[in-house]
């Protein structure tokens, strides 16, 4: 796959890693350069006796390095790459070292055995026998019902809660501390309500922290969208199937991978267009935007890294994959898992963009954002492609807006590289990428001249 520098440093896991990479790409840090279809490898001679052994396995991408950063992908792994983007002609096709064998061969027992796993359990449920089976469903409504007594209790003191509040008015919701909020919350997690107590913990951390006049205006807002939350749970079984799905997702349920690689998928050649890495507490969560280049729809997929630990690799931004993507079920369907039988691909010679699944310019997208509100009302942001749009500033703010000034969506304030964004353009209208949450819109990516390029800053 034809990867660029942008698509590489877009990988790494902060600036400091990024600096760090760029400074390893040059062909005097390196000995052993070697390739094959399936990877790359090298040595880097660190401040030990011994190199470090970089390798990088192409299919997703997926790296490893014998230093001993917690990084993920490290310095080394990074600059491997960079001078592969720059110099392809110094990793001469090669059989693959024993430390690089070792490595390929592993990650492919770790899936086969990943695969065996599903395959057993679903042999242990197919030689069950009609009592068996039925002992198993027996047990499993069991705990179904046990936890929808929770949540129910757990969603009647959200309601007695919600009526104190328009009892008592809003104003007074300043005096309680943070550690009432967390109790609530914590009241939640033990229903087993985790997205109440999110919710919960969002409402106390903005009236803490907002020094704005309308601060009121902000949690009645908040405050409107938890009650009509618990109503419609309330009521959940003359709702619309696919929004029954939404409103326990938003509650706290969720559901396997299996369950989801159960539905339908959609194939087609998904074309990876944007990320984005934000920080809850002790989760780390990236959302990763792919488009089908034929069916046009958006899909996300999302990674964690809990605590300390890193990570998995980004998707790179630009990159192809083709196969099938199963979609949660949702009145408004976004996030996705990947079938096994994805793969990473080249891009095609000619890629169009496709005419269906965007709303291409900003009356489209606001319609289209109305449209998908009144399908699902618990949505608080969504992707959408917009072409031909420029960056202006005007009165210190940023806005995306056609050439003809016709209209103009407001910048998410967060959205730290306007001026990289500018540089890219050129002075010329481009196609962007990013999230609009019904007041602003926040750039993911862009593209110029077919190129994808990220607008995400690496984490510091």
């Amino acid at each position: 796959m034809t990867i660029t520098t942008e698509q590489i440093l877009a990988l790494a896991p902060d600036a400091a890693a990024a600096k760090a990479g760029s400074q390893l790409s040059s062909a005097t840090k390196w000995s052993g350069l070697g390739s094959s279809d399936q990877a790359l490898w090298g040595l880097c001679q660190g401040s030990g006796k011994d190199p470090y052994k970089a390798q990088i396995d192409l299919s997703e991408p997926a790296f490893k390095c014998s230093c001993p950063s917690r990084k993920f992908p490290c310095k080394h792994g990074l600059g491997l790459y960079l001078l592969y983007a720059q110099q392809q002609a110094l990793f001469a096709p090669a059989a693959a070292p024993d430390w690089v064998i070792a490595w390929l061969d592993s990650r492919q027992q770790r899936a086969e055995k990943v695969a065996a796993k599903k395959e057993a359990v679903a042999e242990q449920l197919d030689a069950l026998s009609p009592e068996e089976r039925a002992k198993k469903e027996k047990s499993q409504l069991k705990r179904q019902e046990k936890r929808l007594n929770l949540v129910d209790g757990g969603v009647e003191i959200i309601e007695r809660w919600l009526s104190d509040i328009a009892r008592e008015g809003v104003a007074t919701l300043k005096s309680k501390s943070l550690k009432e909020w967390d109790a609530l919350a914590a009241r939640m997690v033990d229903s087993q309500a985790s997205g109440l107590a999110t919710r919960i913990k969002k409402i106390g951390a903005m009236l803490h922290q907002s020094s704005k006049a309308n601060w009121e205006m902000q949690i009645a807002e908040e405050l409107a969208l938890l009650a009509m939350l618990v109503h419609s749970y309330r009521a959940i079984d003359t709702l619309p199937v696919p929004l029954q799905a939404d409103i326990r997702s938003a509650i706290g349920w969720s559901l396997s991978q299996d369950q989801v690689g159960s539905g339908e998928g959609v194939s087609d050649l998904w074309q990876v267009i944007g990320a984005r890495t934000q920080v809850e507490e002790k989760l780390t969560v990236r959302a990763n935007y792919i488009q089908g280049l034929h069916t046009g729809r958006i899909g996300m997929l999302l990674q964690f890294g809990a605590g300390n630990q890193p990570l998995p690799p980004p998707l790179v931004i630009g990159s192809h994959r083709v196969g099938e993507v199963y979609f949660y079920p949702s009145a408004t369907p976004l996030r996705v898992i990947f079938s096994a039988e994805l793969q990473a691909c080249e891009a095609p010679i000619a890629s169009t963009l496709p005419q269906t699944g965007s709303a291409r310019d900003i009356p489209a997208l606001l319609d289209r954002y109305a449209d998908l509100l009144a399908q699902n009302p618990l949505i608080d942001e969504y992707p959408f492609l917009l072409e031909e749009v420029t960056l202006l500033s005007a009165a210190g703010k940023w806005l995306v807006c056609p050439r003809d000034g016709s209209a103009a969506l407001r910048v998410a304030g967060n959205f730290s590289n306007p001026w990289k964004l500018m540089s890219l353009a050129g002075g010329e209208a481009i196609s962007l990428f990013g999230l609009w949450d019904g007041e602003r819109y926040l750039p993911l990516s862009a593209t110029v001249n077919g190129v994808v390029y990220s607008l995400e800053e690496p984490r510091a």
